[in-house]
């Protein structure tokens, strides 16, 4: 059978020897962490969930894992997602152990490392804010996150 591309092929060695899975693994976390953050302190100031930040996590996600990992295999649009979807819940929790900290007048940090280190309690809190809309904003996230990453058109300068 004739193979239209030779293995020894300029373009089949950059995608193989190009992507580094771990750094845009590390590159995603750190935003990950960062949107979290300001997902957990928008909803905390302003009482609401915005879907505009859902979409801003998974973009700042989808495009460090994109620029530091610098692969095209799915693997790297599947990591964005799941990482962006974990910013969502990381934000979340921030907000939710902000209220609880808030409403009985104790530290944050307590209560979120007490959320942390003790599943069950954290699992109550998550069931009893639960609301279709963390589902939407988490499938939005994760969505944006996994086609930001996966982007491959190149921009005309």
């Amino acid at each position: 059978m004739n193979n239209p591309i030779p293995p020894s092929s300029p373009v089949i060695e950059e995608v193989e020897t190009g992507s580094n899975l771990l750094l845009g693994l590390i590159g995603g976390g750190i935003a990950m962490l960062v949107s979290a953050i300001v997902w957990g302190a928008v909803t905390y100031f302003t009482e609401y969930q915005i879907g505009w930040i859902a979409v801003g996590v998974g973009f700042l996600v989808g495009t460090a894992v994109r620029f530091f990992g610098k692969g095209r295999s799915a693997i790297f649009g599947i990591i964005s997602a799941a990482l962006a979807l974990l910013g969502c819940v990381l934000g979340n929790l921030m907000f939710y152990s902000g209220v609880i900290a808030r409403e009985n007048e104790i530290s944050f940090f307590e209560v979120f490392f007490f959320l942390l280190v003790n599943p069950s309690a954290l699992f109550e809190v998550f069931t009893l804010a639960f609301d279709f809309m963390d589902l939407l904003f988490y499938g939005l996230a994760a969505w944006v996150g996994y086609t930001t990453a996966m982007e491959t058109r190149q921009r005309k300068v």
